[in-house]
C-alpha cells in the first residue's frame, strides 16, 4: 500500500508533536503518536513505527546519563517484559484490525482516567516482584499499544533514589525493552516498505521537535501541555471504542 502525500505529511507532523511534548515533559511520544498513526497506517505498522522511533529517544537520554542507571534494577522488569512482549505480540498478529483498535481505544481511554485523576496517588513498595510485575503490565502494552510507560514509570519512580537515577534507570529499561520487542515484531512480519518510510520521515519530524521542545521547555506551561494530551486521549479513546463497535 503506497502512502498519499498528505500521509507522508501527517507522519512528521505526528512525530514532531510527540517529540515536542516529550522534550517539554519528559514522556508522551509513544501515546501521542499511537493516538493519531493507526488511522493512516496500518494497526502492525503503526505499532512497529512507534516502538522504534521511542526507543530512539530513550537511547539518547541513556547513553548520556549511562553512569546513573542502576543496573540491578533493570533486570526483574524486562524479564517480565519479555514474557508479556511474547504473547501481546501473538495476540496482535493473529487479531483484526477492528479488536485492535477498540482495545487501543479502551486503553487511551483508562490511561487518561489514570492520568487525569490518579498520578502519584499510586503507592508500590519496590520489592522485586513490583518490578516483575510492572515488567508484565508494561510488556502487554508495549507489545499491543507500543506505549509500556506507565506501570514501569510508578515502579521507578517509588525504586529509585533521585531524579537523575530514575530518569537514567528507566531510559536503560526503555532501550532494552524496546530491543525486544522491536525485535519480535520484526520476525512476527509487521515491518513493511511503509515503516521504512515512516521511519525516515519520522527521524526528521523527531530531530525538529526534539530541537524545539528543548529550547521552549522553560517557557512553556508543562502542566497546561499535559493536561491537552491527556484530553486528546480521553476523546481519542472514545472514538475508537464508538467507531469499532459501530
Amino acid at each position: 500500500m503506497e502512502l498519499e502525500i498528505y500521509k507522508l505529511a501527517l507522519i512528521v507532523l505526528i512525530t514532531f508533536g510527540g517529540s515536542y511534548i516529550q522534550g517539554v515533559t519528559g514522556f508522551g511520544f509513544g501515546i501521542f503518536a499511537m493516538i493519531f498513526l493507526p488511522s493512516i497506517l496500518l494497526f502492525t505498522e503503526a505499532n512497529l513505527l512507534s516502538s522504534i522511533l521511542s526507543s530512539v529517544t530513550a537511547v539518547l537520554v541513556a547513553v548520556a546519563m549511562y553512569r546513573k542507571i542502576n543496573w540491578k534494577n533493570l533486570i526483574f522488569p524486562l524479564i517480565g517484559n519479555g514474557i508479556a512482549n511474547y504473547f501481546a505480540i501473538a495476540f496482535l498478529k493473529s487479531a483484526e484490525n477492528e479488536i485492535l483498535t477498540l482495545l487501543l481505544g479502551i486503553a487511551l481511554f483508562l490511561l487518561s482516567i489514570y492520568f487525569f485523576f490518579f498520578t502519584d496517588k499510586i503507592k508500590i513498595n519496590p520489592t522485586w516482584y513490583a518490578g516483575f510485575t510492572a515488567g508484565i503490565m508494561s510488556g502487554v502494552m508495549s507489545g499491543l499499544f507500543a506505549m509500556g510507560g506507565p506501570p514501569v514509570v510508578i515502579y521507578y519512580l517509588q525504586s529509585e533514589e533521585s531524579e537523575e537515577h530514575y530518569l537514567a534507570t528507566i531510559s536503560a529499561y526503555f532501550v532494552f525493552s524496546g530491543v525486544i520487542s522491536v525485535a519480535m515484531k520484526i520476525l512476527s512480519g509487521f515491518m513493511t516498505s511503509n515503516v521504512w518510510v515512516g521511519l525516515a520521515l519520522g527521524a526528521l519530524g523527531m530531530f525538529f521537535g526534539t530541537f524545539l521542545g528543548k529550547r521552549t521547555r522553560d517557557k512553556t506551561n508543562e502542566k497546561m501541555i499535559k493536561k491537552v494530551v491527556y484530553g486528546f486521549m480521553a476523546v481519542s479513546g472514545l472514538i475508537n471504542i464508538v467507531t469499532s463497535l459501530l
